[in-house]
């Protein structure tokens, strides 16, 4: 059924543990809202009616509430009541057109999570159990310790041989220090504290 070779098994592990790494660093929350904006822009450009409507209304109450602010309620009390009303009204539409989107939200985040695992979860499971006795690469004869090779190969694969399960750890060791230099790299530094200086005698 799986007749993968090893080197195909090593590449399979290698993309599916860097997309794993990915998410982990971007972050699972980040992930979701970034596909949600771009689901969000989508639907609304092809005209799905809750989302046109909710954008439109948006606008709409975004420009109202600039005109209700721009006028004085004392001086023109008539046309700032109508905005008022005009605001409450959208506000509450909103409110139901939002509880609408919420709902398909829940929906498309539901999908992408389980994407995600289905993506970067399952291959790696898959193969440590389908391919647990393949061999990705071995090392030349001589090149460690009989018992050091013996004890990395174990359980399942011969002895001087790296398994699917020693790899995974690798790939996965490998990859999170990269990511973990990365954002020691370009976060912003952090200013050393000053100590207090003390108070001037009087």
């Amino acid at each position: 059924m799986l007749d993968l070779t090893p080197t195909s098994v090593l590449l399979l592990l290698l993309v599916t543990i860097a997309v794993q790494t990915a998410v982990t660093a971007i972050g699972k929350s980040a992930l979701l809202n970034q596909i949600w904006s771009v689901y969000f822009y989508i639907a609304s450009s092809a005209g799905k009616p809750k989302f046109v409507e909710h954008t439109r209304k948006r606008a709409e109450l975004v420009q109202i509430n600039q005109e209700r602010k721009s006028i004085s309620a004392q001086d023109q009390y008539a046309r700032w009541t109508k905005l008022n009303r005009s605001f409450d009204r959208l506000s509450s539409e909103i409110k139901e057109l939002s509880s609408l989107v919420s709902s398909e939200k829940a929906s498309v985040e539901k999908a992408v999570n389980t994407a995600v695992l289905v993506c970067t979860t399952a291959p790696i499971w898959l193969c440590r159990i389908w391919f647990r006795k393949t061999v990705v690469f071995y090392f030349p004869p001589g090149y460690l310790p009989h018992a050091v090779e013996w004890f990395l190969s174990f359980p399942f694969t011969v002895t001087g041989g790296v398994g699917v399960s020693l790899w995974i750890w690798c790939v996965n060791s490998a990859l999170n220090s990269i990511v973990f230099l990365l954002l020691y790299l370009i976060e912003p530094v952090v200013p050393r504290p000053q100590k207090e200086t003390e108070n001037a005698s009087t």
